[in-house]
């Protein structure tokens, strides 16, 4: 159950904040290897969703070139340089280079994650400093396996594997292999809801996130601490990053009236749970958590919030320190 726990508690940290990511590589700058035989590289370049395993807690989309441009900037970068560790040798600026991250939580063996970011990479600098093992920005050498055809660089238990010149994955060890075997295996498909697809294209929002929580271990496990979860079938969140410092919109869809009655009422009471306020002390914020606009209509409960600008930074880089603890 703790397990389980840690990895709804990421699972919150990425809802709040959205961002975490990258995916596989093989040694030819154009092409890729699926299922044994390469393929152009742009035949992956585009289709991101392909590329991660099924079954995930949660799925998100972030325009990552509105985020660079927000007052967040540097707190992000932070979180690339842990989930992308490598230095100015690799010619390689998250604000200039990483332009859209699409990504998936999971909890396969506790909390696991991968994404695949796109946008414009040097993959001959960026495989070169790598290969060469050079130390990262956190002064930790980069260490180099083999698995599924690619090779995967990481720094204890984060890395990234390069796969194009538009597309990298990174995440834990465990999210990169699994996507890694949808290469190997051929699998390059996604089959997906409409409505999860309807939120994760609208390019209107800066982010937005969906999930399938039914017959998830970890929400179960999780009601304890979160009761608004009891019952709780769909995710459905939209945001941006305009002042006062981010807006976020969402539907939670309940397996009946009942339960989203309850859930509405356990919503509305979020900012006095003792789990809500025991995160935000362990990391530090001593502001107030943001108040929350709960709406029910028959199964589905809808929310808005604000979020200032001290909170959006803080819970930024509590997804850093929860991603360097995985």
């Amino acid at each position: 159950m703790v397990r389980d726990l840690r990895g709804l508690r990421f699972a919150v940290a990425v809802l709040a904040l959205s961002v975490a990511g990258l995916v596989g590589c093989n040694k030819n700058q154009s092409l890729a290897l699926v299922g044994g035989r390469p393929v152009e590289a742009s035949a992956l370049d585009g289709n991101p969703l392909a590329l991660l395993p099924k079954g995930p807690l949660i799925l998100y989309r972030l325009d990552a070139a509105r985020l660079f441009a927000s007052s967040f900037g540097r707190n992000v970068s932070a979180l690339t340089a842990t989930l992308l560790p490598i230095g100015p040798e690799s010619n390689f600026v998250p604000a200039r280079d990483v332009q859209r991250i699409t990504g998936a939580v999971y909890a396969m063996q506790g909390a696991d994650f991968c994404a695949v970011l796109q946008g414009n990479f040097d993959v001959v600098r960026i495989r070169a400093a790598a290969a060469a093992r050079a130390q990262t920005p956190g002064g930790a050498p980069l260490v180099r396996t083999e698995y599924a055809g690619n090779e995967i660089f990481t720094v204890a238990n984060l890395g990234f594997v390069l796969l194009t010149p538009r597309a990298i994955l990174s995440g834990n060890e465990t999210g990169m292999r699994r996507a890694l075997d949808r290469l190997r295996y051929g699998r390059i498909d996604h089959e997906l809801p409409a409505w999860m697809h309807t939120i994760l294209n609208d390019e209107r929002a800066a982010f937005g996130v969906v999930s399938d929580m039914s017959g998830q271990p970890a929400v179960a496990a999780a009601q304890g601490d979160l009761p608004f979860v009891a019952g709780l079938r769909y995710v459905r969140v939209l945001g941006n990053f305009e002042a006062p410092g981010s807006n976020i919109v969402g539907t939670l869809t309940y397996g009946d009236g009942d339960a989203a009655v309850q859930g509405a009422e356990q919503l509305r009471n979020v900012a006095r749970l003792n789990y809500v306020l025991g995160v935000f002390s362990a990391f530090g914020f001593g502001g107030r958590p943001p108040e929350l606009t709960v709406a029910l209509a028959g199964r589905d409960v809808g929310f808005a919030t604000s979020l200032d600008g001290s909170m959006v930074g803080f819970l930024i880089d509590m997804a850093s320190q929860l991603t360097r603890s995985l």
